[in-house]
């Protein structure tokens, strides 16, 4: 029943069920409602679709389930990410983190280590929403206090945000990339991180100029000082974040990795910072609610915090295995197969990233689409996970309208004027679309080749 016989032809059936979904999306968005009512109805779409081809309903009833396991993994790396970052606040990991990368900022070149405190601190987590509501906050605070350009400090906080999400064993996103593309994330970690370096170091290089612009400033003093104030630092505090980085080094799997993290934070909580048992298992479970309004900074993380994410992913997962059995998105990935076969699959794959993204508006379900329709355009795993981490996992971020961007600017309280320095979420796609002609096979020829070979044709 597939509609591969017609491929590069889309049926009057496909646009129709597309086009409901999509309207579903942007009635959802345009609403203010939760995507998860607009994921719901595709459900419905496709299910339809799927039963006008012939595929009985307790067939499509077992595709779906079987679409969800194929990421059930997932779902309990997710949980746990939900608990270790609502446990690393109430220990005092993340404060204390906080409080030695401050300390080690440079006035003069504010920008610059906005950009790389952030970045660091996005890959030890994982997440880019925790990093910019605890250091980015924090940067954006002292920017404010001290004078100095908070556009640009906001591009960069928005760009080191990112990174982790890139890269990190932590970030929710590197592992829906591993679960779609069967990859190993540490090995995937190593990869980002060799094929990131040169576009990392222009990134740096860029906002060292930036950080020269504008007159001297003096850092504010006590910006930290709620901290120390209200948590015991010491190496034990700090170990849940040692662990995590020993663990990653040795390739201990990811989730042996942060249950053990998560278990040395609640010694370290219950030992050093005197927390109730029940007040931990809420930090774990609906996230750290900090008793003093100076420690606003640290709300957040636990397990209700990624609720919603699984929930998308769980049903955007639902979807796949209906695809491929009804040929819903066949056209279309021959489509793009042949888009790519002209530009590149790399630039191919960042062109569907940024159109899947400006209709979803969520990071997400993009990258759940973006692997779907460009299948056939990169059938090599690894390159395939390269070109999603490189593409549109950073790049649902220069979106104004994306759940990525809002977010971040929401928290950071700055517009899309920023958006067009955070120069990493940029630097990163340019840099391998730039570098995609003589590294992948699959893009353009040279044009003097081109033409030779027209003239061989010809003769």
């Amino acid at each position: 029943m597939s509609s591969s016989s017609s491929a590069g032809r889309v049926s009057r059936g496909q646009l129709v069920t597309l086009g409901l979904f999509v309207g579903g999306l942007v009635l959802c968005i345009a609403a203010g409602r939760s995507l998860l009512w607009a994921l719901g109805f595709g459900v419905f779409c496709f299910g339809g679709y799927a039963r006008s081809t012939g595929i009985p309903m307790p067939e499509v009833l077992r595709l779906l389930l079987r679409g969800v396991r194929r990421i059930s993994n997932i779902l309990v790396i997710f949980t746990l990410i939900g608990m270790l970052t609502g446990i690393w606040r109430i220990s005092g990991t993340i404060p204390m983190l906080i409080d030695w990368a401050l300390a080690l900022i440079n006035p003069t070149f504010f920008v610059l280590w906005s950009f790389l405190l952030c970045a660091a601190l996005s890959t030890l987590i994982g997440t880019a929403f925790g990093s910019v509501s605890t250091l980015g906050v924090v940067c954006m605070l002292m920017a404010h206090t001290a004078g100095f350009n908070e556009v640009l400090v906001g591009g960069a906080i928005l760009s080191g945000v990112y990174v982790g999400d890139r890269c990190s064993p932590m970030s929710s996103s590197a592992a829906l990339v591993c679960a779609l593309t069967h990859t190993d994330i540490y090995g995937n970690f190593k990869r980002m991180l060799r094929n990131g370096a040169a576009p990392f170091l222009l990134t740096c290089a860029g906002y060292a100029l930036l950080s020269l612009f504008g007159p001297e400033h003096v850092m504010p003093e006590g910006a930290t000082d709620a901290l120390r104030e209200n948590f015991v630092f010491n190496f034990w505090v700090l170990l849940p974040a040692l662990a995590v980085l020993v663990l990653g080094v040795l390739r201990v799997n990811v989730k042996i990795a942060m249950a053990v993290s998560i278990a040395l934070a609640f010694g370290a909580s219950l030992v050093f910072q005197k927390t109730p048992v029940l007040t931990l298992l809420s930090a774990m479970t609906l996230g750290y609610l900090p008793p003093l309004p100076e420690l606003a900074m640290l709300k957040g993380g636990g397990m209700l915090s990624m609720l919603n994410v699984a929930a998308i992913v769980a049903i955007s997962s639902s979807y796949s295995a209906l695809f491929e059995k009804s040929g819903l998105l066949d056209s279309f990935e021959h489509m793009v197969e042949a888009l790519a076969e002209r530009i590149g699959a790399f630039r191919a794959t960042a062109l569907v990233g940024l159109l899947t993204t400006g209709l979803s508006c969520n990071q997400t379900l993009s990258i759940i689409l973006t692997r779907q329709l460009c299948a056939q355009a990169q059938h090599n795993r690894r390159e395939m996970a390269m070109y999603l981490e490189n593409s549109v996992v950073l790049l649902s971020a220069v979106l104004p309208w994306s759940i990525a961007f809002s977010m971040c600017s929401l928290t950071l309280q700055q517009g899309a004027v920023i958006i067009p320095f955070a120069l990493y979420l940029w630097m990163v796609p340019l840099y391998w679309s730039l570098r995609s002609r003589s590294v992948h096979q699959s893009c353009p020829r040279p044009i003097f080749q081109f033409f030779l070979a027209k003239k061989h044709h010809r003769d």
